[in-house]
């Protein structure tokens, strides 16, 4: 008992400090959004913002569909997104493929419009869960 009490303050600590490192990347993705640019990605709900069917290799519908999103052009009131060819089922490869999206291929036939004040309502409702600016890093 007497060593758990004394792992707790090292716990709180480390608690602590992932919560503010959470809301500080929060706050960092939604400066990105308020001022996007063109080759920012968007690890996201592509279902929520594409009017194709997203499927696996058997067909089979995809729903809800996740993957990245790439800005192609900002506007005076948001952007122009394109969504990647491919999608799965979970967020945890494009949460992987955002950091390395060397890989992935962009399907430009699909140009999907979104304002500056959806982007932020994506966010809060967790449509869009990362945002990265290649270039920033």
């Amino acid at each position: 008992m007497r060593r758990m009490l004394r792992l707790l303050p090292a716990l709180l600590v480390l608690s602590a400090a992932f919560l503010l490192s959470a809301c500080q990347r929060g706050e960092a993705d939604k400066a990105l959004l308020q001022a996007p640019a063109v080759g920012d990605l968007y690890a996201a709900e592509l279902s929520a913002f594409s009017d194709y069917e997203f499927t696996d290799d058997k067909q089979t519908a995809i729903d809800p569909a996740y993957g990245l999103m790439k800005v192609v052009a900002v506007e005076d009131d948001g952007v122009v997104v394109v969504t990647e060819n491919a999608a799965l089922g979970t967020r945890d490869r494009a949460r992987s493929d955002i950091k390395d999206p060397s890989a992935i291929v962009f399907d430009d036939s699909e140009r999907i419009s979104i304002s500056k004040t959806d982007l932020a309502k994506a966010y809060e409702d967790d449509l869009i869960y990362v945002v990265r600016r290649p270039t920033a890093e």
